[in-house]
């Protein structure tokens, strides 16, 4: 609806006319730059509500769960009334936290969450899933790989770029990135080009551009190097498998990737409610989430054998969580160490 021409104008006629008065409109789309403008031109027309603006994503990891294994609900707000201990991690907080789970329990979710970097948190895939014993059919990402190409068709953009440019992303998920590493690795000429493409896709929900964090300001530091990860496992295997002409999407995940693609799931799935950088220092954080004056630092590690040599940078902070692929909650040396499936329900 939103890239018909002067659509808004029709809305507002009626408005005007008295038709909303015992009604609501609700105007959707997915980019969210011609929604926000298109607002500017329905002044005194919105309502007396606080909050007459939305944000719909996909479904999260915890919701997900709770649409497919209804069973674990109970556990799901076990483990959410915990959320507390993301602001103030304490030895009680965890301690009461690991009593509450059972290595089964951690299992199932762990399954659940492995089904979840297959199917992301969209419907028709996961109808889909479920209703095959497994299998996605490649028009549910099909339809996908059309709605964000033709979203960007429509802002006069070129196919083909959009290609190099998801090359070159699914190259670098998970690691530090520039305008410039990008131009160099595509027939792109101009930094500004590459810059709007990003955005364009930022707006869509189809990338989250994540920010170094600034420590002696908490704010971000935008002239450093970024990381940009897809907002959703299953977009992640729709565009990079058109981009790369890969025949079964599902390789994205499960033979090579994973790691990656796991960690853009956890700061994606973060970012939703918090505010998410990463620290770049003499070595990296992968998140950091901000609250208030204070910041916790938060490793991913898609393994379930740590390694010192890898946690440096982490090790440095009094406070801290290291999430990865074991079935266990304890601590490495004095950091929280959790399932990333765990982590993953928080929000």
């Amino acid at each position: 609806m939103t890239y018909v021409k002067e659509w808004n104008r029709a809305i507002k006629y009626f408005a005007d006319l008295g038709y909303f008065t015992k009604g609501s409109v609700l105007i959707t789309g997915s980019d969210s730059v011609v929604l926000k403008e298109a607002m500017k031109k329905f002044p005194g027309r919105r309502g007396k509500a606080e909050n007459t603006d939305f944000h719909y994503y996909p479904l999260s990891f915890s919701e997900f769960l709770l649409l497919t294994t209804p069973k674990l609900e109970s556990i799901v707000k076990k483990i959410k009334k915990f959320s507390s201990f993301l602001e103030t991690p304490t030895d009680e907080l965890f301690l009461s936290l690991k009593e509450s789970l059972t290595i089964e329990t951690i299992k199932k979710i762990d399954i659940c969450f492995k089904d979840y970097l297959l199917m992301g948190g969209f419907l028709p895939a996961i109808n889909e899933f479920y209703k095959n014993k497994g299998k996605i059919g490649r028009f549910v990402y099909r339809t996908y790989q059309q709605w964000i190409i033709g979203d960007i068709l429509k802002r006069n953009k070129k196919e083909h770029f959009l290609k190099e440019i998801l090359v070159v992303l699914s190259k670098r998920l998970g690691k530090q990135i520039t305008l410039h590493n990008i131009a160099s690795m595509t027939e792109i000429q101009h930094h500004s080009t590459i810059q709007d493409y990003l955005n364009i896709l930022q707006d869509m929900d189809v990338l989250f551009i994540q920010q170094a964090l600034r420590e002696d300001k908490l704010k971000p530091a935008p002239k450093k190097a970024k990381k940009i990860h897809f907002t959703d496992p299953f977009i992640a295997q729709s565009l990079i498998s058109w981009a790369k002409d890969i025949d079964n999407p599902t390789e994205i995940v499960s033979d090579y990737g994973q790691a990656e693609i796991v960690e853009g799931c956890i700061v994606s799935l973060f970012r939703r409610n918090h505010k998410v950088y990463y620290i770049k220092a003499e070595g990296e954080v992968d998140m950091v989430i901000l609250s208030g004056k204070r910041f916790l630092p938060v490793e991913i590690k898609w393994t379930e054998n740590l390694k010192r040599s890898e946690l440096k940078q982490i090790l440095k902070y009094r406070k801290g969580i290291i999430g990865y692929k074991g079935r266990y909650l304890g601590k490495y040396e004095h950091l929280y160490v959790l399932p990333v499936s765990i982590l993953a329900v928080f929000v």
